[in-house]
Order: structure tokens, then C-alpha cells, then sequence
């Protein structure tokens, strides 16, 4: 039964299946690349293929599957790692977008940051309110089980302030 349900999820989760090869991929580009004699062009091509293409793909990937803000914020943090990982497979002395460019690096960050931000506001009004629901933490994109340990684990720390209050 499980063998049949590799076909689906290979189908609708094909970015995640084909990331290895586009590592694989990038991790031979950097050792075969003349870097001495076209060191533009392969920065180039690193950031193009990291910040451009892969997140590309993901749009391409997940665009009907998940909610567009989801997306959103997804393709922001793989930018933002490509920027981290072409800053370590570039060699200094060819890094010129990289140096002029990866201040966008820790705008990225940022954003990522207050979202995050956000989102834990959200649960925690959600956990903490007066009836918690499992249902609202699940339809916000947490899985099932840990809705449900969050909301175990809520009622675990009001049992015990009450215990601890004159």
C-alpha cells in the first residue's frame, strides 16, 4: 500500500524529490568551473541558479497547492538561503554581485523574522484563549498532532498556575 502512494507524492511534491540533483548539480558547477578566468560568469550562474531558478521551480511546484502568502514566504527564505550558500561556494576573490549585493540578504531575514513574529502571536492567542480550538491551529498550517500536544501542553501550564496561585 505505501509503494502506491510514493507515484503521489512524487507527482505533487516534485521540487522536493529533484532539490538533491540541483545540489548535486551546483556542487559540480563550483569544482569544474574555471574560476581564475571567468569569475563574473560564475557568480552569475551560482546566484542565477540559487536565487532564481530554484525558487522558480517551487512557484512552479506549489503555486495551486498552498496559499500564495505561504509561497510567498517560502521563496523569500529560499532567496535568502541561496544568497547564504553561493556567499560560500563562490571564492572571494570573484564575489562582486555577492559583495555589492547581499545586503537584500538580511532584508530577507527581516521579513522572515516579523512573520515568524506573526505567527506566534497568532498561535499563542489561539492556544492560550479561552477555548482553545485544534481546528483554528491546524486551518494556520500546523499539523494535527502537534495542534493538538500544543493545546495539551496549554491546559498542562494553566492546570499548574492555578495550582500555584494564593
Amino acid at each position: 500500500m505505501e509503494a502506491l502512494r510514493v507515484p503521489i507524492w512524487l507527482r505533487q511534491h516534485w521540487f522536493y524529490a529533484l532539490l538533491p540533483l540541483w545540489a548535486a548539480a551546483t556542487i559540480n558547477f563550483h569544482l569544474v568551473h574555471p574560476w581564475q578566468q571567468q569569475p563574473r560568469l560564475g557568480e552569475a550562474v551560482v546566484l542565477f541558479d540559487l536565487c532564481l531558478f530554484v525558487p522558480a521551480l517551487y512557484v512552479l511546484c506549489y503555486r495551486k497547492q498552498r496559499v500564495p502568502r505561504v509561497v510567498a514566504l517560502r521563496v523569500v527564505a529560499l532567496v535568502c538561503a541561496g544568497i547564504w550558500i553561493a556567499g560560500r561556494m563562490v571564492p572571494d576573490g570573484a564575489e562582486t554581485l555577492l559583495r555589492d549585493w547581499g545586503w537584500l540578504r538580511g532584508i530577507g531575514i527581516a521579513v522572515l523574522a516579523m512573520a515568524e513574529v506573526a505567527a506566534v502571536v497568532v498561535m499563542f492567542r489561539i492556544v492560550f484563549s479561552k477555548t482553545p480550538d485544534a481546528k483554528a491551529l491546524i486551518d494556520s498550517g500546523i499539523p494535527p498532532l502537534i495542534a493538538r500536544m500544543m493545546l495539551a501542553e496549554a491546559r498542562f501550564w494553566r492546570w499548574l498556575f492555578s495550582r500555584l496561585r494564593p
